[in-house]
């Protein structure tokens, strides 16, 4: 031992396992990463998808009033339920497989305004566009095989080889003990039987909406005036009614489709009136078509009306234009002629 040093007795150090400080280590990493992550999560978390709205603020003289618009996913939410509710309506409509359902007056003027006839080019709505330009046959008869006539209906003459009926069948028509209604079917049933198998027919009631002649095995066009298709347009004009309201524009319009020679028009209905741009525009239609308009009117007075709008209907395409007095109608159907132009 060196002089001048202290004896003191050496404690050995204890050594701490290479297991335990890697133990240890993992820990303290793994800890640290679980707080970092948490940390992370937190910040990013978004809170859960709540409704919006736009808020419109009107100033009131004595406070503020705000009205709010629904929120655009709620509306699209409620639109999308009501698709749905409509499309499981029209399944649940649907008839059986194989049922033939009876003719509905949607899908006559559908057929009509979609299915070419024979020598057109077909229409699309009501607007006939190019197809105005032509003139379509008739069945199996054509214009190759048609003849001018002259036929009459109370009284005006229309001559030429297609005639187009439209009739009210309104409910007003039943008025007077039904005689306007009886005395018009007598008239047009006589009409149709100067016709003969060279001319074709057409004929068009009105109410709210206009039903064409649609005889089994046809479709909505011009028929010819043969004597078997002739008897069954008869029986239709016998069993036909009167109900409902008025509109007068769409089944002349069904009627210039078809492009006749000749249209008589028979309503007893001063309103609604035809305004001046469906005036315009049937006239423009008429040109295109070649065809002739005359007005029936009936009426409950001792003259005709000064402002009618049939008897500008009837002048502007180069119709005659005649007023009767229902009150003079006998209930076989027998008339007095009345004023004519």
């Amino acid at each position: 031992m060196p002089a001048g040093s202290l004896p003191f007795e050496s404690t050995p150090r204890r050594a701490v396992p290479a297991w335990v400080m890697s133990v240890v280590l993992h820990v303290i990493l793994m800890t640290s990463a679980g707080l970092m992550l948490a940390a992370r999560e937190r910040g990013t978390e978004q809170a859960p998808d709540r409704p919006v709205g736009i808020a419109i603020v009107q100033a009131m003289p004595d406070r503020n009033e705000y009205k709010i618009q629904p929120d655009l996913q709620e509306r699209e939410a409620v639109e999308g339920e009501a698709n749905d509710s409509a499309v499981a309506a029209m399944a649940a409509a649907a008839p059986p497989a194989g049922l033939n359902a009876p003719l509905d007056l949607q899908g006559v003027l559908a057929e009509l305004s979609a299915t070419p006839m024979p020598g057109s080019t077909g229409t699309t709505g009501d607007a006939m566009q190019a197809s105005d330009s032509t003139r379509p046959g008739t069945g199996p008869l054509g214009d190759g095989g048609s003849k001018p006539t002259t036929t009459m209906v109370f009284g005006v003459s229309g001559t030429g080889s297609r005639f187009v009926y439209v009739f009210d069948r309104s409910d007003s028509m039943n008025g007077h003990g039904g005689r306007p209604l009886q005395a018009a079917k007598i008239e047009l049933i006589k009409s149709l039987r100067s016709l003969t198998e060279q001319q074709s027919f057409q004929i068009v009631f009105y109410n709210n909406r206009a039903q064409p002649f649609v005889p089994a095995g046809s479709t909505a066009q011009m028929l010819t005036g043969g004597e078997a298709m002739r008897f069954r347009a008869e029986q239709y004009v016998r069993n036909m009614t009167a109900f409902g309201g008025t509109e007068h524009e769409g089944a002349i319009k069904m009627a210039l489709r078809m492009h006749p020679d000749v249209i008589f028009f028979l309503t007893d209905a001063r309103i609604p009136r035809l305004t001046g741009r469906q005036l315009r525009e049937i006239r423009a239609r008429a040109e295109r078509a070649g065809t002739t308009i005359h007005a029936i009117e009936f009426g409950a007075d001792g003259v005709s009306p000064a402002d009618s709008f049939l008897r500008q209907l009837a002048t502007d395409n180069g119709g005659q234009y005649r007023y009767l007095d229902v009150r003079e109608f006998q209930a076989d159907g027998d008339w007095d002629a009345g004023d004519e132009e």
